[in-house]
């Protein structure tokens, strides 16, 4: 568990060098496997395809791919998803993302074009889904 705080504090190490965390649980792979290490480095900004480390609403710290980002009444938020998850994590806000990774078991990693491309795929499918419910339920009121 994480804390607000504690989530603050590693978003700071992390403008100042790469923060080394070790990965638990397999929703990233094959990519990113249980107990690998990764380097994290805070980003003025997040594209689709980075995989950030984010604190999410009940105090985890996850690692997953960018797909987008999204606005709603209490600001820009980026919604993420692990790559072996069937749903996407709910949108977080910019203050709790703690940065990108820049390297994996020892090894500088960069999103591919074609990684960056499945993720914008992902998020513009999301939003047309979300888009329709809500059609869907206006129209059935």
């Amino acid at each position: 568990m994480v804390s607000a705080k504690t989530a603050v504090a590693l978003r700071a190490m992390a403008g100042d060098e790469p923060l080394e965390l070790q990965v638990s649980g397999h929703c990233m792979s094959p990519f990113l496997d249980s107990g690998g290490r990764v380097l994290i480095l805070r980003r003025a900004l997040y594209l689709p395809g980075d995989i950030v480390a984010f604190r999410r609403g009940d105090d985890r710290l996850l690692i997953h791919r960018a797909l987008g980002y999204t606005l709603s009444r209490h600001g820009l938020r980026l919604m993420a998803k692990g790559d072996r998850l069937a749903r996407e994590d709910e949108p977080v806000p910019l203050s709790s993302i703690v940065g990108r990774v820049v390297a994996s078991q020892g090894r500088p990693w960069r999103a591919s074009c074609r990684q960056r491309g499945t993720s914008l795929l992902v998020f513009v499918g999301t939003l047309l889904r979300r888009s329709i419910r809500r059609w869907a339920s206006a129209t059935s009121s």
